[in-house]
């Protein structure tokens, strides 16, 4: 018996549970969805959880008004996965093709949402240094103290783990031994469950250097032109300071890693190459710099992910859009006759935003 043609529909389908099982802080934030088609770049309003004041009653009531907060949010975060295929690809089974092409495809659009959200830390004041060799949990316990201390409600806590900081952690005497840890997960899967009111994950998202040896510079600006991949450094701290390959800054929410060394020169680099264009021209930006694992502890409604479906194109009938769980995909079939081939495009539009930064810390070092 012949395979049936993958329809848009079925790929959509398919496309958004592998989505949803490959997503790690997406599915631990707060999510605002709706039906409503937007384009990237649109900004629009969500509502933020209401929050009241408990007074003292002394004869008569104090009437607040039940309304929940709102704050706007740009959606400027466009992902797309697009690839050729083949005729035969194309007759595969859903379970063939979607090991082959749409499980690669959306773990990278996958990774992708994680790392927006996580570029967040940027906006976390709230900070907790790591220690270098730990031997116990203080660090995972002063996370959960400062949330204490911000009067941050003790459900949907979450602590979502660099893998440098999960695997220290693991190998403290607190949680390497099965009679402190309760069970043998910590040894077998390096699990380490909930922690000091922190159920915790980890996320190999997670904002890190990739140098073996970090830059000795602990600040510094940005300029460059939008879509470049090289930028001006100024204002270095030290005058002297090294950027390592690897090293990586923050900048309006995306990450950007250097490609190869530079030293400063009186403050300054002329040119460094970075991974990635820049989404917009910077001149003398102040950066968040990545030289050092970067872990988060927040409770859910500390960040949102914001998202909307994509328009479908005109005389959509090689195009589907399939939503659930806060989550939109499109995807389109198009057909190049310059080169006679079939493409299969996925995306998703977004954005991100931080709520209440006192509800989040972060576990740097």
């Amino acid at each position: 018996m012949a395979n049936t043609f993958l329809t848009p529909d079925i790929i959509a389908k398919e496309a958004l549970i592998v989505l949803e099982n490959n997503l790690v802080m997406a599915n631990l934030v707060h999510r605002d969805y709706s039906d409503e088609f937007v384009n990237v770049g649109d900004t629009i309003t969500v509502r933020k959880p209401a929050s009241f004041v408990a007074n003292n009653f002394t004869g008569s009531i104090i009437r607040q008004d039940a309304t929940e907060g709102s704050v706007p949010v740009t959606i400027d975060r466009h992902r797309d996965v697009s690839f050729d295929v083949t005729s035969k690809e194309m007759t595969l089974d859903i379970q063939s093709f979607s090991e082959q092409l749409i499980s690669p495809a959306m773990r990278a659009i996958a990774q992708a949402v994680d790392q927006d959200l996580l570029n967040e830390v940027a906006n976390i004041s709230a900070s907790v240094t790591a220690t270098a060799a730990p031997t116990n949990l203080k660090d995972i316990a002063d996370l959960s103290k400062t949330l204490d201390i911000n009067k941050v409600p003790l459900d949907m806590r979450r602590l979502v783990l660099n893998p440098t900081h999960k695997y220290r952690y693991a190998l403290t005497d607190n949680l390497s031994k099965v009679a402190y840890a309760g069970n043998g997960e910590t040894l077998r899967n390096a699990e380490l469950g909930r922690i000091y009111t922190l159920d915790t994950y980890m996320d190999q998202n997670c904002p890190d250097t990739l140098a073996s040896t970090a830059g000795t510079a602990t600040a510094y600006k940005i300029s460059g032109t939008k879509d470049a991949k090289t930028v001006a450094l100024s204002s270095v701290t030290a005058a002297t300071g090294t950027i390592k390959k690897g090293d990586a800054f923050i900048l309006d929410g995306y990450l950007y890693h250097f490609t190869e060394d530079k030293t400063a020169a009186s403050g300054a680099v002329e040119s460094v190459g970075i991974d990635m264009p820049l989404v917009k021209a910077y001149t003398n930006e102040d950066a968040y710099l990545v030289n050092k694992p970067h872990s988060l502890a927040f409770h859910r409604n500390a960040i949102a992910l914001v998202t909307r479906p994509l328009a479908l194109p005109m005389g959509a009938s090689n195009a589907a859009i399939m939503s659930d769980n806060g989550l939109g995909v499109r995807v389109v079939y198009g057909y190049n006759q310059d080169t006679k081939k079939d493409t299969v495009s996925l995306d998703i539009i977004y954005g991100i935003k931080t709520l209440d930064e006192t509800l989040a810390v972060k576990l740097v070092g």
